[in-house]
């Protein structure tokens, strides 16, 4: 029987970096790996001797490294003194240390890929949910990927250079915008990384809102908009996409669909095509976590093609492992929700419900959202939608990183279609701010076109 192999290491790699060390104490901050990443079980005690060094001050030599673990009775299993002086002996120069780490780094994840791995098999045999299984797997994969990241933590006045040149080079094509233009020169867009939270009252059309929002921007951009439907099942969302798209009464789609119009389906899915609206993909799959939300995305995405934005409605119907009460289990997917859209680098716009208090007290605001200390954090922007007194739908600016807040819009809605046509200004201060915009944003034009300007 052939013997096992072992798993994947370099114990020469290890032995390097240790001498690399003991050699010049300095280049371990070149270094991003953790004593996990080394295999062979002396190099981990003795990487870990020398991070607790490091975190006292004391720089690893012969003498205190020696010590270190005499103190805590490894120093025989690491093989004794005469060990540490093999491992300065074996390493001429510290200059590679840095090539040396990246052998172990690749290791270790492998090792890391190989457990991962293994942990679905087990479970594989007795799951019941495909789905769920590889959004576990995705999940164990995942840390695998963020563990010992080689990014930069510091960024000089050169990267942050490059990275907002990328941003403005690519600003139109790459935020969000709501496709309601007094609205979208308030906020400016919402732009990969970036968290739109919608705060709204039962019987105000926020989820239709949201559905709106989600196929302008499918129509607009040509890119993907992806939408996690945890309320309505997909033959609900389907016919909202045609009342809103196609501007077509319930009556007449279930008439169409019936049989009793020929054509009428093959004419409704081209129209549909035409117009781009195609590009909504829809999940209806219940109570996601924000990891398998963050799975199928990525999933969209290599297998649709470019994704514009993520929709979900919505938050309190996510679930959260370990949370013990609604209010931890919304606070938590708040929190997570802007991780993943870093993690993503896409923008994500998600529905919410407004708290008990709230809707005792009126007036909608930042505080008005369910777990609203970590909604608010969690949010670059905020809407709030309601009724005001003479029934009209009101759509607010609470929270706007890019600028004015506090700002109310009256929506034209066409409840019959449930398609809000258009948010214009509920009163004169929001008119005022909204033609600031216009000109701020007609004044960038200008100077983008004006080649021969120099603020210099």
């Amino acid at each position: 029987m052939a013997n096992n192999p072992q798993p994947p290491h370099s114990a020469e790699a290890e032995m390097s970096i240790l001498g690399a060390i003991l050699l010049e104490p300095t280049s371990y901050h070149k270094l991003s790996l953790q004593a996990d990443d080394f295999y062979v079980a002396k190099h981990k005690l003795i990487y870990s001797a020398v991070q607790g060094l490091i975190g006292q001050g004391i720089e690893p030599d012969l003498v205190t490294l020696g010590e270190s673990l005499s103190r805590v009775g490894n120093l025989d299993k690491v093989g004794g003194a005469s060990y540490l002086a093999e491992l300065l002996d074996y390493t001429p120069t510290a200059a590679n240390i840095e090539y040396y780490a990246r052998i172990v780094s690749t290791k270790s994840k492998n090792r890391q890929i190989m457990a991962a791995a293994r942990q679905i098999l087990t479970l594989a045999p007795q799951s019941d949910d495909p789905d769920l299984l590889i959004s576990e797997a995705f999940a164990a994969l995942q840390q695998v990927g963020q563990s010992g990241q080689s990014e930069k933590v510091w960024l000089s006045i050169a990267d942050m250079a490059a990275e907002y040149e990328h941003f403005i080079q690519n600003r139109g094509v790459q935020c969000f915008n709501t496709g309601f233009p007094d609205l979208d020169v308030i906020i400016g867009g919402v732009a990969p990384g970036e968290v739109m939270m919608i705060v709204g009252y039962s019987g105000t059309f926020k989820s239709a809102y949201l559905q709106n929002l989600l196929i302008n921007s499918a129509h607009k951009t040509g890119k993907k908009s992806l939408f996690f439907s945890m309320e309505m099942p997909a033959n609900l969302v389907y016919q909202r996409t045609v009342q809103i798209g196609l501007e077509q009464a319930t009556y007449f789609i279930e008439s169409g669909y019936s049989g009793k119009k020929p054509g009428y389906q093959e004419q409704t899915m081209g129209e549909l095509e035409r117009l781009g609206i195609n590009n909504l993909l829809t999940c209806q799959k219940p109570a996601l976590t924000i990891e398998q939300v963050e799975h199928y995305a990525r999933l969209a995405r290599a297998t649709h093609g470019d994704v514009g934005v993520i929709g979900i409605d919505y938050l309190g119907l996510m679930a959260a492992e370990g949370t013990k009460s609604e209010y931890e289990r919304i606070s938590h997917c708040a929190e997570q929700s802007k991780i993943m859209a870093k993690r993503l680098n896409m923008p994500v716009v998600i529905l919410t419900q407004i708290n008990r208090e709230s809707a005792k007290n009126g007036e909608i605001e930042t505080w008005s959202a369910k777990g609203s200390g970590a909604v608010e954090a969690s949010a670059d922007y905020m809407l709030g939608i309601e009724r005001n007194q003479a029934k009209e739908i009101i759509v607010k600016v609470l929270k706007n990183r890019s600028g004015e807040s506090n700002l109310k819009f009256r929506a034209d809605l066409d409840a019959k279609f449930l398609k809000f046509r258009s948010l214009e200004p509920y009163n004169e201060i929001c008119s005022k701010n909204v033609d600031r915009g216009k000109q701020r944003k007609a004044h960038r034009i200008k100077e983008a076109a004006y080649d021969n300007y120099d603020p210099f």
